[in-house]
């Protein structure tokens, strides 16, 4: 019912990026989807890079990087209901400068998105 509720209240304006999937943002959450969708779409993974607008907001070995690598596990964070591929990731609490999400197989890039902050 989390998903159903969600979608109703985040999926209904215009998504930030369009690929594979509708990607939106809202509640401080990154939610993709994709419509129509059946179990094959689902790939096994999406992985979701977050750009903190101050890195030492990053959890220690992290801020060398400069960026939060994350990663969509749709088995943990997804769901297939009504015709539709959700996944709902809960983004970090500090501010956000960008975001990058995306798809890749065999060392190369499926689908990639870039998201400036809001």
């Amino acid at each position: 019912e989390l998903y159903r509720t969600t979608y109703q209240r985040v999926v209904s304006g215009e998504p930030v990026a369009r690929f594979h999937f509708d990607v939106y943002l809202g509640d401080g959450t990154l939610i993709h989807v994709r419509e129509p969708c059946v179990r094959e779409d689902v790939p096994r993974g999406v992985f979701v890079e977050v750009t903190p607008e101050n890195p030492k907001d990053l959890p220690g070995w992290r801020r060398r990087d400069g960026i939060e690598k994350l990663f969509i596990v749709f088995r943990r964070h997804g769901v297939l209901f009504d015709g539709k591929c959700m996944a709902i990731l809960p983004l970090p609490d500090y501010p956000v400068s960008g975001i990058r999400t995306g798809q890749a197989k065999a060392g190369r890039m499926l689908w990639e998105a870039r998201i400036p902050a809001r």
